[in-house]
């Protein structure tokens, strides 16, 4: 069975091949040889063109899927699958915006060997919730995008042994980065490719470093 990097890798490349197939030219308005009206009616048609994608919609929500790469000193739960929901909004006579939003990511390991002996199920959860800047280019379908901004990330983990369980948890500010790419499927649905990482967000309890490297794919709508 596939582990959950190749999976992931195949998502990617799907997302891909789905974005390049939704080119301008196969969104191209078809070509009329009837006149074309004149006056404030050809003024309209100029303004709005079916199919124009050179002023993409300023606003964007976006679900993403993937998984994250924690400090190695947390293995075996260092690997969590990630689930986000993003929101971001261009200016209207730019490429500058905001971004905000929120990850969860969450990861287990049965029949882990614990340090006073014996056995149990660890459970590593982590919430996050961002806001930043945001950039954004691209005419047509296809959009490089980059993000800045602060993240507030909270570790959770729970020990489970012999029918005892005990939680340790602990947060920390710190700074996050990521790059991307976005396609436009059509006007108002779009697919993304996504990497990201945080940086000075200290130390968890355990003593490990609580930045993570990550890699998603993301679908949402434009308005």
């Amino acid at each position: 069975m596939p582990g959950p990097t190749q999976l992931l890798a195949s998502g990617a490349l799907t997302a891909l091949l789905v974005g390049c197939a939704a080119s301008p030219a196969g969104l191209a308005p078809a070509r009329s040889d009837s006149p074309a009206p004149r006056g404030g009616a050809t003024a309209l048609a100029q303004t709005t063109p079916a199919g124009d994608y050179s002023r993409p919609l300023t606003g964007r929500l976006t679900f993403t899927f993937g998984e994250r790469q924690l400090d190695g000193a947390l293995a075996p739960t260092d690997e969590p699958q990630v689930f986000g929901v993003e929101y971001s909004r261009l200016s209207s006579s730019g490429p500058l915006g905001f971004e905000l939003g929120f990850q969860f990511a969450d990861d287990q390991a049965r029949g882990v060997a614990l340090p006073g002996g014996g056995a149990g199920t660890v459970d590593r959860l982590q919430s996050e919730f961002f806001a930043g800047l945001r950039a954004e280019g691209g005419e047509g379908t296809v959009h490089p995008y980059l993000g800045l901004g602060a993240t507030w990330l909270t570790n959770d983990t729970r020990i489970r042994s012999a029918g005892v369980e005990t939680r340790d948890t602990d947060s920390g500010l710190g700074a996050y980065g990521h790059l991307g790419l976005l396609f436009d499927l059509s006007r108002t649905v779009h697919v993304s490719i996504d990497g990201r990482m945080t940086f000075l967000t200290g130390d968890s309890n355990e003593g490990a470093d609580n930045d993570y490297a990550q890699v998603s794919i993301g679908l949402g709508a434009s308005f």
